[in-house]
């Protein structure tokens, strides 16, 4: 790959790093949001998370434009570095290395976020289950209150 090409090649996959950063800090104050409970927050942060995702979209778009009209298409990071004159394989190799990396930090993260939200749910359940159980009134579509029966045989109750 000559100098030129290999350059254009770079500038863009400084760019994409930049976006992978920007995307790695906001999924790092999302674990913390998620972990504090901040439901406004992270509501809020749905747009803002829409936007990163057509960003990415966009620009893995541009990638595979660019590595295609320099006939570079399907190449690796390996390959990429390699392919590289000699005066910017270090930049290439840095830039390479840094998206692998907040690619790793974010999808890790985001299991993370799940795992985190699927046993805050689990323990909400828990405790709404624990609190119908213990007490609270419930009504029937008429209105009248039904009586709870604490045994496996009625689990609802009666009216």
């Amino acid at each position: 790959m000559d100098y030129n090409a290999a350059m254009e090649i770079l500038d863009f996959m400084e760019k994409y790093d930049e976006h992978f950063k920007e995307l790695r800090t906001f999924i790092n104050e999302k674990q913390e949001k998620t972990a504090g409970d901040d439901l406004v927050w992270l509501l809020d942060a749905l747009t803002t998370e829409q936007k990163f995702i057509m960003r990415g979209n966009s620009l893995e778009a541009k990638r595979n434009l660019i590595f295609e009209e320099h006939g570079i298409e399907g190449y690796d990071a390996g390959k990429l570095i390699e392919e590289c004159p000699e005066e910017i394989k270090g930049r290439m190799r840095h830039s390479v290395s840094s998206i692998d990396d907040s690619v790793n930090y974010i999808k890790e993260t985001n299991k993370n976020i799940l795992e985190l939200g699927r046993r805050k749910l689990e323990a909400q359940a828990e405790i709404l289950q624990d609190s119908l159980i213990a007490g609270s009134d419930t009504y029937n579509n008429s209105g009248s209150k039904i009586k709870k029966i604490n045994n496996d045989d009625n689990i609802i109750g009666s009216v």
